[in-house]
């Protein structure tokens, strides 16, 4: 299905667009303790800026999984003239064509919320290694809004829903996360600093205004719609 928001992202190439950014994720991972053994699925890869610093860093096996050919074409290009152990994978998070029990750990960073997100913890589910882990950063609600908030969120970004804390607890005990621990980082929703860039030839203007659209949202409710960082395990 289309989603002008995700267009944007892939057509302005931007590395590290979701919430908290890069930075974000150079200090959870810092603190994952990734054996070079391991294998790890990135769904959402985007350019592969997450994939190539996972590689780098851990020299572990990555999967990088997204759905949109220009996000692809992206993260080929960022891999090409490197040894990293990387393979980017243009595919559907809801139904991927991996065996069951894959993955030792999953991260997705802003991706969940776009899709069915039940269907797609289930999918999750089913590839990740029973003893493995799977690491989630997600827009929340810090409160439960108003149905006009809901409808203005979910129209600006493409989603069918905005959860709660609570709410996304519950979501990832449904698909059979037994123990799900909250992250703790500053959960304000706030434009994070973009330093990696591989912007595409003539953009529409719609973009372009599809970006004003969400830097004022953000300034004007980022208080009411945050993040969180999960950190899920089946057992």
């Amino acid at each position: 299905m289309a989603n002008a928001y995700l267009d944007l992202l892939a057509y302005f190439g931007i590395g590290g667009a979701h919430p908290g950014g890069f930075d974000l994720t150079q200090s959870i991972l810092g603190d994952e303790n990734i054996q070079r053994t391991e294998s790890v699925l990135d769904i959402g890869c985007g350019t592969g800026q997450t994939a190539a610093f996972l590689a780098e860093k851990f020299d572990c096996q990555v999967t990088a999984v997204d759905n949109h050919p220009i996000m692809i074409e992206k993260a080929k290009q960022r891999f090409a003239n490197t040894n990293f152990n990387v393979s980017v994978v243009e595919g559907d998070v809801q139904r991927l064509d991996f065996v069951d029990n894959s993955f030792d750990l999953i991260l997705a960073e802003s991706v969940i919320a776009f899709t069915s997100i039940s269907k797609t913890l289930n999918e999750l589910v089913r590839v990740l290694k029973s003893d493995g882990r799977m690491i989630m950063i997600e827009m929340t609600a810090e409160q439960t809004l108003s149905e006009e908030l809901q409808e203005k969120v979910c129209s600006l970004y493409g989603i069918q829903e905005v959860l709660t804390e609570v709410q996304w607890k519950s979501k990832l005990q449904e698909a059979g996360f037994t123990k799900v621990h909250i992250i703790n980082t500053p959960s304000e929703l706030t434009p994070s600093e973009i330093n990696d860039i591989n912007q595409s030839e003539n953009i529409h203007m719609d973009l372009f205004d599809l970006l004003d659209k969400h830097n004022h949202f953000l300034r004007q409710y980022g208080h009411l719609t945050g993040y969180r960082v999960f950190r899920c395990q089946l057992h």
